[in-house]
């Protein structure tokens, strides 16, 4: 598995701040990694001080032609985007006829994949065309956990998804990891954490990424945490979450 997702049905729970984070570390391990940005919110592009291409994604997913410039380096040694823009939201519209419709980022992420050691896919908080390519263009995912009531109730969701793919596509993505995210040190947390191990306790990563000021500070200046305080407490998780990976994928 190098081609890795990071899906939630739910948003709120921390996707892309994990895909940001994951990325830098894991390139900062001198894995050559690449986010490929499927929400049109467009955040990763921000968050690397990329200036993304107005409709450029929309005009890669629909014609299906690739060319490498559309692939950005960012400050950060081994680590490229490629970004998203708002124009996105129309990707359904364009491709409603075309019969592979629902294959069209698998095609195009087969033809670059072989370029990195790892490809990361941020999609969009919904449930929509662009999922379904993103679950289908992925061969794992990495499934955060907001640890509220809600939050395991959209992990459960999220299962149930992946389960729905493979039924009616005889294809899904295998699970990764579901990673407990926004920890605090209280006793609903405790539980709640306990109760998503009971539930599916082999898949629950070792890790769990804390709940810390400083990765809203970071994001304030366009920057992961990594970069912006190495030392904080959610710096060092997302390093061990990025080792758990390493072992899990075994690469």
């Amino acid at each position: 598995m190098k081609v890795i997702s990071v899906f939630s049905e739910k948003g709120g729970v921390g996707k892309t701040t994990i895909t940001s984070n994951l990325g830098t570390a894991l390139a900062r391990k001198n894995y050559k990694v690449l986010i490929l940005d499927m929400d049109p919110q467009g955040h990763i592009a921000n968050l690397f001080g990329v200036e993304p291409e107005r409709r450029r994604i929309l005009q890669f997913l629909v014609t299906g032609t690739f060319t490498d410039d559309i692939i950005k380096k960012t400050r950060i040694e081994n680590l490229y985007i490629i970004s998203s823009d708002w124009s996105l939201a129309d990707f359904t519209v364009n491709v409603a006829r075309h019969p592979d419709r629902h294959l069209k980022l698998r095609r195009i992420v087969d033809k670059i994949k072989d370029k990195f050691n790892i490809v990361m896919i941020d999609p969009p908080p919904s449930l929509e065309l662009i999922t379904l390519n993103v679950l289908l263009a992925s061969e794992g995912v990495i499934i955060p956990v907001a640890l509220t009531y809600l939050g395991l109730a959209g992990a459960a969701e999220t299962l149930k998804i992946v389960a729905q793919t493979r039924k009616a596509f005889n294809y899904a993505p295998g699970v990764i990891a579901l990673v407990p995210n926004m920890y605090e040190d209280t006793l609903n947390c405790k539980e709640l954490l306990e109760r998503l191990k009971a539930k599916v306790g082999k898949h629950v990563s070792k890790t769990i990424i804390h709940r810390d000021p400083e990765v809203d500070r970071a994001q304030s200046f366009s920057m992961t945490v990594l970069e912006l305080n190495p030392n904080s407490q959610a710096a060092k998780d997302f390093e061990k979450l990025a080792d758990e990976l390493i072992l899990r994928l075994g690469i």
